[in-house]
């Protein structure tokens, strides 16, 4: 068997067939005759070997597929590979490139020449997913070429595509020239052309536009500079064109088409009995204005499209400027056109409107193959809030937490008084009320007279509304909270928010977030959609990851029996990769298809995130040996984290800031706008990068203590501060309330880094022990944190003398369960844990009891409350039917796996 070959044929690749035999490294080889002389050339192919239980299989690929759409020849070059890449009219068949075998585990870079240029800098092209440009210099001008890097459907190879940086597309009915500026080699697009490359030779900038049978001199456009729906203005006979300049990390696409309603930055309406009026754009010279006479009206776009947006107007003696998108600007002498428009805006207030409210939703994730209940996710209401309708006031507006908590106070001792009648009860802070048996009909009357109700937030509420000219959606979630149902998890709370300070909640009405607000203008014409408001509000969150929760959810959604995919299936991703390679560049550069909107005002808040991530299951895990071979998005974070150290996997409460995503007075489609988004998020992220570092549990966690001490110090001084403007009384609550607040952070901080510190090395020592069984019951001991100091000294003194016991008679034990599981090799393997524990255990006991007593002092340092579970675990018979959830099952279920009987 050791001396079998397999015999390779690859049929008609570049025009020739190509042989090989495979042994370990494969190379392709091709033999042919020109003339008298015989040459040789080599293909290096890729193996890829996978040994199941009873046979193997053996991929053979190529690592990349280079496909060249620039229209212009390319040449690929990284140590002594040299390729030439043609463009060919079918250029349908990709070349298949691959470094040489002695490179191929490298980071392996190529660089890139076109045409007759010189060679770029090298760049990767191992980084799936991304897309980004090359530039080539050149004599005479230097080449933009757009990179993109995708994997294919089998993963093994990736498919790189080159695209020229700048494409124009004209979609209208009109042959159109243009060039670059200070320059007279015009480029032609004739009507309904898509994807025509473009290579700029200055530094210019701008580009000039001319239309066939336009009169006029031609326009400038900026096309380093994103424009969206920019009408370019022609003569009379023609009238106007719409030019849209995409920005991409890989590609620029100018665009050109036909004018549609709603595209001119202006309507001007000159509603006067006599007055002409004179407007011109800032940057142009005044004798370039243009004027309007009394009773007409024009629609007006910008003169100079690279100049100043800005409209500039004379009206007899008054003069002013205009910017934005999309006005109507009216100029009249009349006061009844004013009131007449005025009473057009109140046009606005809805005539139907719809309200959905939902007190709670939960939604419970149960793996079916597992039994077990994986995950639940909960939008939860909010607790007792008092509101009070203000005179003239259809809404309720809510009163703040202290007071909220003062009325809730004397309502239920008014309750639990027995009293029949209505009773006037005056309050602290000069409140006086009257409640009521039944909790209708209940008045404030001091400080002022109105209506009071004692009501709850719902869970959700959904509402819309809609006018004879714009409708409007909102959606508020008051409360979200995701929970690991897994037994023995890490992090109990996945998702949830973060408890904002006590100076924020008792002062501040209480807040519904997340909540999303849209509102679009209603048009029966073909005009875009017009989106006046579009905001996104997202509250401080708390995110928590262990490796047990996204393998759960990866098995959830990738069940076991259906993981495997069949060669059907395979065939059939394959042939969707042939279809993928063979779109024309014209498809590339006209894919989106979605309409185009206008966005007046679109807004996501800043986003604020606590992240913790954690390497350790938290439980046993029956698929562990599977996991280890196979390929798979979790699987791979792992190996990444893994490869850094045992220690330094942990991250522990670091926050990203990333700042609010605005847009105003922009058309774009949907896809354009979820691009923006995606890089803006993108770029922040990467700034933000260095908080997982300084978020190390091995390092205590630096980023965590440093922003505690300063949030302490400035509660202490911002507390007093904020009671002194209200009175006395408020500020000796101030002060109180700041000095915990800093006892909190300052104490708690160091004491916490402390404990981290301590907490990663003994992880490291009990990885030493390669117990398994030592490491999860120790995980289980961390993952109950101590209440107080109490506890703390308590179960670090348990853990310090369980660590010396287990060690000793690890000596003995370790041997025969490894004799019991696994024979000789059990045994020897046994003595060898039993020998490293003897002095691993005792180190980590004594490591733990620090890390305990630390952590001690950081929760009795805490005066944060702690999350509250939604509910327990669901319970699942023996028979695996997901039956209705019963909280007395779930309950007693949750009783006996935390009840550990006494030892005899």
């Amino acid at each position: 068997i050791n001396q079998s070959k397999l015999e390779l044929r690859l049929i008609d690749y570049l025009s020739q067939d190509w042989s090989s035999e495979y042994r370990s490294v494969l190379s392709v080889i091709y033999n042919y005759v020109e003339g008298t002389e015989r040459k040789k050339a080599e293909l290096d192919i890729a193996v890829h070997v996978k040994d199941d239980s009873g046979h193997t299989t053996i991929a053979i690929h190529s690592p990349y597929w280079m496909m060249n759409k620039t229209g212009r020849l390319l040449q690929y070059k990284a140590d002594d590979i040299h390729h030439k890449h043609a463009f060919t009219k079918n250029n349908d068949m990709p070349l298949l490139f691959s470094f040489k075998p002695r490179h191929f585990l490298r980071n392996n870079k190529i660089r890139l020449m076109i045409s007759e240029s010189d060679l770029s800098d090298e760049f990767s092209l191992d980084t799936v997913g991304s897309h980004g440009k090359v530039k080539c210099k050149g004599i005479h001008k230097d080449y933009l070429v757009g990179v993109k890097i995708n994997a294919s459907s089998f993963s093994l190879t990736r498919i790189v595509t080159f695209v020229p940086f700048y494409m124009l597309v004209n979609k209208t009915k009109y042959c159109i020239f243009i060039c670059e500026d200070e320059r007279d080699n015009w480029t032609e697009m004739k009507s309904e052309q898509s994807a025509i490359p473009f290579w700029p030779e200055n530094g210019t900038k701008k580009l000039k536009i001319k239309v066939d049978g336009c009169l006029g001199p031609p326009l400038k456009v900026d096309f380093t500079r994103q424009e969206n729906s920019l009408l370019l203005h022609l003569d009379d006979s023609l009238g106007g064109i719409i030019v849209d300049v995409n920005l991409s990390e890989h590609t620029v696409t100018i665009q050109f088409s036909e004018y549609r309603d709603g595209s001119a930055p202006f309507l001007i309406i000159n509603h006067t009995s006599n007055q002409t009026l004179y407007f011109h754009q800032s940057s142009q010279k005044e004798i370039e204005e243009e004027e309007l006479e009394a009773g007409k009206a024009v629609y007006y776009t910008w003169t100079d499209p690279s100049g100043s947006r800005e409209l500039s107007w004379t009206w007899g003696p008054y003069s002013g400027a205009l910017k934005s998108l999309q006005r109507v600007v009216v100029f009249s002498e009349d006061q009844s056109i004013y009131s007449l428009l005025c009473e057009s805006e109140k046009m606005q207030a809805a005539e139907q409107e719809i309200i959905l409210l939902l007190q709670n939703v939960g939604i419970s994730l149960v793996n079916n193959s597992t039994s077990q209940e994986v995950s639940y996710i909960g939008i939860t209401c909010s607790d007792v809030v008092w509101e009070f309708q203000p005179k003239k006031k259809k809404r309720w507006k809510l009163l703040n937490t202290k007071e909220g908590d003062m009325l809730e106070k004397f309502f239920k001792d008014y309750q639990s008084s027995g009293q029949v009648e209505d009773a006037e009860v005056e309050l602290e802070n000069n409140y006086k009320v009257r409640f009521t048996s039944n909790g209708k009909n209940m008045r404030m009357l001091e400080p002022c007279d109105a209506p009071l109700r004692r009501h709850f937030l719902p869970g959700i509420k959904v509402e819309y509304s809609i006018s004879s000219r714009q409708s409007t959606y909102r959606v508020k979630i008051h409360r979200i909270q995701i929970q690991n149902q897994m037994q023995s998890a890490i992090f109990p709370y996945v998702f949830c928010p973060v408890k904002l300070p006590k100076s924020i909640t008792m002062d501040s009405a209480p807040l519904i977030k997340p909540q999303t607000a849209v509102c679009f203008d209603l048009h029966q014409t073909k005009r875009p959609l017009h989106f006046r408001y579009f905001k996104v509000l997202i509250q401080e969150m708390d995110l928590k990851l262990d490796l047990g929760f996204l393998y759960s959810i990866f098995d959830l959604v990738n069940p076991e029996n259906t993981s495997g995919m069949s060669p059907e299936q395979e065939v059939e991703l394959f042939e969707k990769d042939i279809e993928y390679i063979k779109t024309e560049l014209n498809d590339v550069s006209a894919a989106d298809t979605s309409p185009i909107s206008l966005y007046e005002f679109f807004h996501i808040s800043p986003i604020k995130l606590h992240f913790s991530f954690s390497l350790s299951t938290g439980g046993e895990d029956g698929l562990k040996e599977k996991r280890a071979t196979e390929v798979i998005p979790v699987q791979s974070l792992n190996l990444l984290l893994k490869s850094i150290g045992a220690t330094l996997t942990d991250v522990q409460d670091v926050v990203f800031k990333l700042p609010a995503f605005e847009l105003k007075f922009q058309f774009c489609t949907t896809q354009q706008l979820q691009w923006k988004v995606i890089r803006h998020y993108s770029k922040q992220a990467i700034k933000q990068a260095y908080v997982l570092v300084l978020g190390l549990d091995v390092l205590g966690n630096p980023f965590a203590l440093i922003r505690g001490l300063s949030e302490g110090v400035e509660a202490f001084f911002y507390e007093p501060y904020q009671g002194a403007i209200q009175g006395p009384e408020e500020f000796v609550e101030g002060m109180a309330l700041g000095a915990k607040v800093f006892v909190d952070k300052a104490v708690g901080g160091i004491a916490g880094a402390a404990s981290k510190m301590t907490g990663a090395i003994s992880k490291g020592i009990a990885a030493i022990t390669m117990d398994e069984d030592y490491q999860q019951k120790r995980r289980e001991a961390i993952n109950r944190q101590p209440s107080g100091l109490k506890e703390g000294l308590t179960r670090g003194g348990k853990g310090l003398v369980s660590g010396f016991v287990s060690g000793i008679t690890g000596i003995i034990t370790k041997p025969v369960k490894g004799a019991q599981k696994d024979g000789a090799v059990g045994f020897f393997k046994g003595c060898g844990q039993g020998l490293v524990g003897a002095i691993a255990r005792p180190t980590g006991g004594i490591i733990d009891m620090a890390s305990s007593t630390f952590q001690g002092i950081k929760r009795f340092a805490e005066t944060s409350q702690n999350v509250e579970s939604l509910r327990p675990p669901r319970f699942i018979h023996e028979d695996g039917v997901i039956r209705p959830y019963k909280a007395r099952e779930a309950n007693g279920s949750q009783m006996l796996q935390v009840y550990k009987p006494p030892r005899s």
